[in-house]
C-alpha cells in the first residue's frame, strides 16, 4: 500500500535538502580557495627548499613569496568566511589556524630578507600542516591534505636514508624503519584510493601528467623498501628509503603555478 506524505514531511524533507545543498557549496568554496592558495603557496614552498648558493633559485623564490603574498590577504579572508562554519568554535578555530598562517608567513619574510631560506622553507611547512588540521577537524575532504598526511613518514624514511650508515641499522632501527613504513605505506594507499578530479584542481595537461608520473614513481619506491626491508642488505635499504622523496616531491609540486 502506499504511503502519502503530509506537507511538513515535505516541508522537512526539502529542508534537509537545502541543508545537504548547502554544505556541498560551502565545501565547494573550501576547496576552490584551498586550490587557489596552494597554486601560490607551493613554489614558495618547494623553491625555498633549494641548495644554498644556488641565486637563480633564490631570486625564483623571492617572486613566489611575493605572489603568496599578494594574493594571500583576498585568500584569507575567504578562508576565514570558509571555514568559520556555523558553530562558535569552528569560527574561533578557523581564527587561531589562520593567525598561525600569518606568523607562519612572517617568519618566512624575516628569514628571507635575512637570506636564509632554509629558515624561510620551515616557517612555510607549518602553513599546509596547520590548514590541514583545520579542514580535517572541520570533516573537509582535500587532497593535498592527504599528501601532506603521507609526508610526515616519508620524510621519516627519507632522512634516515640520507643520513644514516648501514651498520646504523640495528634491529631495532630495522623495526622502527618497518614501523614507519607501514605509516607510510597505509597512508599512500589513501592517497591512491582519493585521487584528484584533474578539472577541479585546476591542472594543466603538463601538471596532470607531472603528477600521474610522480605518483607511479612513489609507489615504486614503496614497492621497492618494502622488497629491502623483507631483505637483509642495510645499504640497499637505506638507498631504498632515501629514493622516496623525490618523487613525491614532484607530485606535491605539480599543484603549485610556477609562473
Amino acid at each position: 500500500m502506499s504511503r502519502a506524505f503530509g506537507p511538513r514531511f515535505r516541508r522537512g524533507y526539502a529542508a534537509i535538502g537545502l541543508a545537504l545543498a548547502l554544505f556541498g557549496s560551502a565545501q565547494a568554496a573550501i576547496l576552490d580557495n584551498s586550490i587557489a592558495l596552494d597554486a601560490v603557496y607551493i613554489p614558495a614552498l618547494s623553491l625555498t627548499n633549494a641548495k644554498p648558493g644556488d641565486t637563480a633559485a633564490a631570486a625564483k623564490a623571492r617572486a613566489a613569496m611575493q605572489r603568496l603574498d599578494a594574493e594571500w590577504p583576498a585568500l584569507r579572508a575567504a578562508l576565514l568566511k570558509d571555514l568559520s562554519g556555523k558553530a562558535p568554535a569552528q569560527a574561533a578555530a578557523a581564527r587561531k589556524t589562520l593567525a598561525q598562517v600569518d606568523h607562519a608567513l612572517a617568519e618566512a619574510r624575516k628569514a628571507m630578507a635575512a637570506g636564509n631560506n632554509a629558515a624561510a622553507h620551515t616557517a612555510l611547512e607549518d602553513v599546509r600542516i596547520d590548514l590541514m588540521k583545520l579542514r580535517s577537524a572541520q570533516g573537509v575532504d582535500y587532497f593535498m591534505d592527504r599528501l601532506t598526511a603521507f609526508h610526515e613518514p616519508m620524510e621519516v624514511l627519507a632522512l634516515a636514508g640520507n643520513t644514516l650508515k648501514p651498520q646504523d641499522l640495528t634491529p631495532a632501527k630495522r623495526a622502527e624503519t618497518e614501523k614507519t613504513y607501514a605509516e607510510a605505506h597505509a597512508l599512500w594507499r589513501s592517497v591512491e584510493q582519493n585521487l584528484p578530479d584533474p578539472k577541479v584542481y585546476q591542472l594543466s595537461e603538463a601538471q596532470q601528467a607531472q603528477f600521474n608520473k610522480g605518483m607511479a614513481d612513489v609507489t615504486q619506491a614503496l614497492s621497492r623498501l618494502s622488497d629491502a626491508l623483507r631483505g637483509t642488505d642495510n645499504a640497499a635499504l637505506l638507498k631504498a628509503a632515501a629514493a622516496i622523496k623525490p618523487p613525491f616531491a614532484r607530485t606535491f609540486t605539480a599543484f603549485g603555478r610556477y609562473n
